[in-house]
Parts: structure tokens; C-alpha cells; sequence
């Protein structure tokens, strides 16, 4: 076992390599409503042209349109999200690239390198994240290569630093919460320098990436909206979704915080398993039960010598790393304590240190823990658990009904099929994408004489005319009550109907 590890450490791509295949066996089906957008926008697009630009992800799109054309362009015939699956499973793979240099520069210990980037590669958010479409991925690849250069065993390159800071936070906004994180890093660098060469380094960095990403949403901003009016483009800069509102409740948003670290390391629900039964699957769980009683063993037995373990001690170098982990998680824990907290995808975001401060706790017990291959079996019982009852069952269709729904009506509409709506919506957007041969068009409630023969209404739109008592009666005389699709389970409302002359 020891010379595989060996080899991984000569040979460490071999570990990306791996995550990735695996990453790449199970795209998830059951989609991120971001991804469906970006995959939308990426087909419409004629070309690399302003309706790729959104204010919270600059290029995310427009790199994703460039690998889509690439991908097909050697002769792929793919959707546009799943060329934004892949591209993120091979990102995400070599963020856990990253992530195994600073463990094992950090740490100094393979084996804590190699159990700690797995650990972050298949904790439950993350890995279904990087197997579906979304810009969190590029975004915290970018933040993890701007914590690997401001390592205090790294020469200070504060222009450098900028460019990946800034590429991290063109990916998505948020990033932006790591900034005091890698000013602070880039100052601590290079001690041997005086106080006031490193504050020059900090400041370097700061102006340089804050030039760079003030130009660059200066330049979309103009070529989205043809205007450089100052206010407008701060408006811009700082919109979000309008759902995105969160009012502050102590207690509410203290349950979030806590429930969303769990969430971020497990995920799934054992129940998911139904239909998918199958010799492997019976093989893994009786896997993951040796694992899970392997690490009560382990845990046991360490309790029990709790009174003979060595002091905790970290070296120079670690401490700094240790300061600047603990600011990482620390800046967006409270941030996002009061944004979102409801949100557990943006926990990504501090995923990283999180593993580090983790690595730096068990680096004191390293020997110990080596000998009885506790943190590995810990790592192979989330890994198992993730895959049997989060990734595995999200990799097939009838995990997601409203994804088996809108293939369901692949079959029903011939193309060229007029869909009305009422107002833009996840589910709507989902059942368009894949029915891509439709024809979607915005409702106007006063001009209902337009309607073209035997088009359909959406959800949006059937409730819109619903609400007023001409639209109702309009619908009562116009719609074949027989033509009615649905699925209403609860948990998604989702209704067509067709509608035709009186």
C-alpha cells in the first residue's frame, strides 16, 4: 500500500485522473436550474456575443460556450449541459489536484494528502456539483490555485495572484469574500522582507485585482447594455435573483448554518435507493457498513488513549496556514450565515479550508492514525455513503420527475409545438431545454386572439388567466380539458394543456 501511495505522490495527476473518471461515470440527471439557464443561453447563442453575459458569472458562459463548440466541432453530438457537466467533472478534478499540493506541502504526509483530497472530492456537495452545470466549480478551482500561491513556503507573486483572484471571481461573484483572505496570505509571505516591502506586496495585489475586475465589468457591462453610466452598472454589478431575498432570523439561519454543514459533507437519503437495487450495490453497502464499523473502532480505541496522546503542535509555516484556513472559513461562514444560509451549494466555497483545518487537527496524530487507517476508512464510509444515496440515484432519470416529465412530453409534441408562458421559471425552463424542437412564447392575456391554432399553455400562463374572471372564462371555452399534462406530486406543479378555437 505504501509504494501505490508512494507512486501517487511521484505521479499525483494519476489522483485527478481517477476523480474525474468517476466523475464522469455519474452525471447527475437531476439538475442544478442555474445549469439548464447557461446550457439555454449557450444553444441560442449564434455566436461569442453579449447574450452570453451575466452579471454574477462574467465568463462563465462564455467559456462554456467555447468548450461546447469545441467538443462539437471533433464530432461530439451533445447538449450543451452535459458539455457543461464534463467540463466541470475535469475542473473539479483538478481542484482536487490543487487541493492534494497545499495538503501535501502543508502536511508533509501522503497518506493525509491522499485521505484528505478524497475526502474533499466526494464530500456530498461538492461532488454533485462537479458532475452538473454550474459556475462554482471554475470559481473555487481559481480561489484554491490563489491559496496555493500565497503559501508562506511560496516567493510572494502578487500579480499573479491577482489574475487567478480575479478569473475566480469572473467565474462568480462571490469569491470576492476570499479577498482579506489572500491579502493577508500575500503579506505574510517572504518574512525574511521588511513590514513595509510585504504591505507593498498586499497593496500590488489589492490594485491589481481590483483594476482588473472593475475594467472587465465595465467592458460586459457595456457591450450587454451599450451604456457606461455608473449608476446603472453598480445596479448591474450587484443584482441577484429575486428570490434571493433572505430576512435575518437568528434562530433560522443558525438551524441553516448548522444543517448546511452537514449537508455539505453528506448527502442522499437511503430511500432514493428504491428500484436500483442490484449484486454491486448490495456489495458496496456491505462495504460501506465495514467502513462505518471500522471508524467506530478506530474512534473507540482513540478515546480510550486520550490520556497518553502528545501535545498539539504545529510548525511555523503550518501556522500561517492555519491562520489563513481559519480566516477563509471564518469570512464565509458569516457571510453566509446572513446570505442565503437556506443555500447549501455556496458552502463550496470554503470547502477547502475546512479540509485544511481538518488536515492540520490530524497531522498532530498522524502516526497513530497511519497505523490504523482510520481517516481511510472514514473517508471510504462518506465516499460510499455519497455515492449509494446521493450520486448514484441522482444518475438516473426517474430520480428527477420533472426531468422523466419533460421527456415524457418529448414524445407528445411534434415539433414545431407553440408553448405559451406566463412568467420564466425553473421547471418551465427544464421541460423547454428538452424539448428543444418547441416553440416558447410570453403570454399577453389581452391579446388572447392571437393564439395560434392547437398551441399549449404553461403553468404560468393557465394561472394567469385563471386569475382574472375573463381569462377564466376564456380558458373554459378554449381548453381540451382531455389534452391535460401534469405533475402535481407535492413536491412539483407542473401542468400543460393545449387550447384551440371555440
Amino acid at each position: 500500500m505504501y509504494r501505490i501511495l508512494q507512486d501517487l505522490q511521484d505521479k499525483s495527476w494519476l489522483l485527478s485522473v481517477a476523480i474525474a473518471i468517476i466523475y464522469l461515470a455519474f452525471p447527475t440527471r437531476v439538475y442544478y436550474w442555474d445549469g439548464i439557464t447557461f446550457a439555454q443561453a449557450i444553444e441560442d447563442a449564434a455566436s461569442l456575443n453579449p447574450a452570453l453575459v451575466h452579471p454574477n458569472h462574467l465568463i462563465y458562459n462564455f467559456v462554456g460556450y467555447i468548450f461546447y463548440k469545441l467538443l462539437r466541432a471533433f464530432g461530439f453530438e451533445l447538449r450543451a449541459v452535459t458539455a457543461l457537466q464534463i467540463l466541470n467533472s475535469l475542473l473539479s478534478a483538478a481542484c482536487a489536484g490543487v487541493m492534494f499540493a497545499i495538503l501535501s506541502k502543508t502536511l508533509r504526509s501522503l497518506y493525509l494528502s491522499v485521505s484528505l483530497t478524497l475526502l474533499f472530492a466526494f464530500s456530498a456537495t461538492w461532488w454533485r456539483f462537479s458532475t452538473d452545470a454550474n459556475a462554482y466549480i471554475p470559481s473555487v478551482l481559481f480561489m484554491a490555485l490563489s491559496f496555493y500561491l500565497v503559501l508562506p513556503h511560496h516567493k510572494a507573486r502578487p500579480l499573479l495572484l491577482a489574475v487567478t483572484f480575479f478569473i475566480s471571481m469572473a467565474f462568480h461573484q462571490l469569491a470576492v469574500v476570499m479577498f482579506p483572505v489572500l491579502a493577508l496570505g500575500v503579506y505574510l509571505q517572504d518574512r525574511q522582507l521588511l513590514p513595509k516591502r510585504r504591505a507593498l506586496n498586499a497593496l500590488l495585489f489589492s490594485i491589481v485585482a481590483a483594476v482588473l475586475i472593475v475594467a472587465t465589468y465595465a467592458y460586459f457591462f457595456y457591450a450587454a447594455t451599450g451604456s457606461f453610466d455608473v449608476r446603472r452598472l453598480l445596479s448591474w454589478t450587484a443584482s441577484y435573483s429575486p428570490d434571493a431575498e433572505t430576512k435575518f432570523a437568528f434562530w433560522s439561519n443558525l438551524q441553516y448554518s448548522l444543517r448546511g454543514q452537514v449537508r455539505l459533507f453528506f448527502g442522499g437519503r437511503f430511500n432514493l435507493l428504491r428500484g436500483l437495487w442490484n449484486p454491486l450495490i448490495i456489495v458496496l453497502l456491505a462495504c460501506l457498513i465495514l467502513a462505518v464499523l471500522w471508524v467506530i473502532f478506530v474512534a473507540l480505541k482513540k478515546l480510550t488513549r486520550l490520556r497518553g496522546a502528545r501535545e498539539f503542535r504545529l510548525e511555523a509555516q503550518q501556522k500561517t496556514v492555519l491562520l489563513l484556513s481559519l480566516v477563509w472559513a471564518i469570512v464565509y461562514l458569516v457571510f453566509l450565515f446572513f446570505w442565503l444560509p437556506q443555500n447549501t451549494f455556496y458552502r463550496v466555497f470554503y470547502l477547502p479550508p475546512l479540509i485544511l483545518l481538518l488536515g492540520l487537527a490530524t497531522s498532530s496524530f498522524k502516526q497513530q492514525v497511519s497505523r490504523v487507517w482510520g481517516l481511510a476508512a472514514f473517508v471510504v464510509a462518506v465516499g460510499l455513503a455519497n455515492f449509494l444515496f446521493l450520486i448514484y440515484p441522482f444518475s438516473h432519470v426517474e430520480k428527477y420527475p420533472p426531468l422523466a416529465f419533460a421527456l415524457q412530453m418529448n414524445r407528445e409534441w411534434p415539433p414545431g409545438t407553440v408553448i405559451y408562458y406566463g412568467a420564466v421559471n425553473s421547471d418551465a425552463g427544464l421541460v423547454r431545454y428538452f424539448n428543444p424542437a418547441t416553440h416558447w412564447k410570453l403570454l399577453d392575456p389581452k391579446s388572447l386572439d392571437v393564439l395560434e391554432h392547437a398551441a399549449w399553455l404553461e403553468t404560468t400562463a393557465i394561472k394567469q388567466l385563471a386569475s382574472t374572471a375573463e381569462g377564466a372564462r376564456w380558458l373554459e371555452t378554449h381548453t381540451r380539458k382531455k389534452t391535460l399534462k401534469e405533475l402535481n406530486d407535492g413536491a412539483y406543479e407542473i401542468r400543460f394543456v393545449q387550447v384551440g378555437p371555440s
